[in-house]
């Protein structure tokens, strides 16, 4: 099986925030982990990412007004009548 444009399929390795791409054949060779199979193909991996900052942002929305409600709670607890 070929990559792009009949190219050999390349796993990305990050390094010290340095993204390099390493052949698969490589890859394999050099035993990194975790195995090929168990990584997610391009298309999976941006999804995922997508998915997971979709989540995080309505967490924090969440999380914001939750305090708010909490602080309004907190007031009036002491509001003059």
């Amino acid at each position: 099986m070929h990559g792009v444009e009949g190219l050999a399929n390349d796993v990305r390795v990050e390094d010290d925030g340095i993204e390099l791409p390493v052949e698969e054949r490589l890859y394999r060779a050099r035993g990194y982990l975790p195995p090929v199979e168990k990584l997610l193909r391009q298309e999976d991996y941006f999804g995922e990412k997508e998915a997971a900052e979709r989540v995080k942002k309505e967490t924090e929305a969440a999380e914001k007004t939750g305090h708010e409600r909490d602080r309004q709670t907190f007031r009036d607890r002491f509001r003059r009548p």
